[in-house]
């Protein structure tokens, strides 16, 4: 072979090298944009309830609020709902046992009332 053949060949390898590996790349971006919008259209709607803080779990990353009219416990006719608490749950307010908010949540997949915010009623 003659040096040039040599060196289109090579030439020839190395743009190849760079479309494979910029197809995978590609090919590898694409699934996390189908995820994301994905979870976007699965996310669940916000809801509000009001009530007063029962419990506040360790560390702040739960609480139980008791709502009236729930029914579900038949001396008080109050229910208790659970929720859990993230980095981006928004607080307005001090909140603490005994303070009466208002509670805008998602229902997560796994079942349990993420909190999206909590506040406090003056």
């Amino acid at each position: 072979m003659t040096n040039s053949t040599i060196r289109k060949f090579l030439c020839g390898i190395s743009v190849a090298s760079l479309l494979a590996l910029g197809i995978s790349c590609a090919a590898n971006a694409n699934p996390s944009k189908a995820q994301a919008q994905s979870e976007k259209q699965t996310q669940q709607p916000t809801k509000s309830v009001a009530g007063t803080v029962a419990a506040i779990g360790n560390g702040g990353t739960s609480f139980t609020l008791e709502v009236s009219g729930g029914g579900s416990e038949k001396d008080t006719g109050k229910n208790r709902l659970d929720f859990v608490v993230d980095k981006n749950t928004q607080v307005k307010g001090q909140v603490k046992q005994g303070t009466a908010v208002t509670v805008e949540y998602q229902a997560m997949a796994n079942g349990q009332l993420l909190a999206v915010s909590i506040m406090a009623q003056a």
